[in-house]
C-alpha cells in the first residue's frame, strides 16, 4: 500500500474529478438540510433524504409502466429485468466512483449523492418512456415499448 502522503494526493484530484459529475449542493431536494448540517452524520442524513425522494419518483414512474403493462407479460418481463439490472450497475458505480472513500466517514454521503444522481438520470429515462407517443397526438405509440395512458 502506498504512504499516506502519496494516498492523500491521489485523493483531492479524485475527489475534483467526481465533484465535477456530482450534482450541486444548490440542486439537492433540501438546501435547507444540508445548510443546517452540523456534522458529516447529518450531511449524510440530508443525503439519505435526497436519494429516498429520488428512489420515491422512481419507485412511482415504475409502477406507472408496469400497470401500462398489464396483459404485455413479455415486456413487463423485460422492464423487471432491466430494472434489476439498472439498480446493479447504478449501485456498482457508486462503489466504484467512491473508492477512494472507502471506510471513511464521507463515504455514505458519496455514495447516496452518485446513486441519488443515477436515479434522478433515471427518472428522466423512464419519464421518456412514458411520454413516449405523445408527438403522434395519441394516434399510435410509434413503437414505443410503453404504450400510453390513453
Amino acid at each position: 500500500m502506498p504512504p499516506a502522503s502519496a494516498r492523500r494526493a491521489c485523493l483531492l484530484p479524485a475527489m475534483l474529478g467526481w465533484l465535477a459529475f456530482a450534482p450541486s449542493p444548490s440542486a439537492w431536494a433540501d438546501q435547507a438540510c444540508y445548510d443546517k448540517a452540523q456534522s458529516q452524520a447529518a450531511l449524510t442524513e440530508c443525503s439519505v433524504a435526497d436519494l429516498k425522494r429520488s428512489d420515491d419518483q422512481l419507485n412511482k414512474l415504475y409502477r406507472e409502466m408496469a400497470a401500462r403493462l398489464k396483459g404485455d407479460d413479455a415486456t413487463k418481463k423485460l422492464l423487471v429485468d432491466a430494472q434489476r439490472k439498472w439498480v446493479a450497475f447504478r449501485d456498482a458505480e457508486c462503489t466504484l466512483s467512491t473508492a477512494s472513500t472507502a471506510g471513511g466517514s464521507i463515504n455514505p454521503m458519496e455514495f447516496n449523492i452518485c446513486a441519488g444522481a443515477l436515479t434522478d438520470r433515471r427518472v428522466k429515462d423512464f419519464q421518456t418512456y412514458l411520454d413516449c407517443g405523445k408527438q403522434s397526438g395519441g394516434q399510435g405509440d410509434d413503437g414505443c415499448a410503453i404504450p400510453s395512458g390513453k
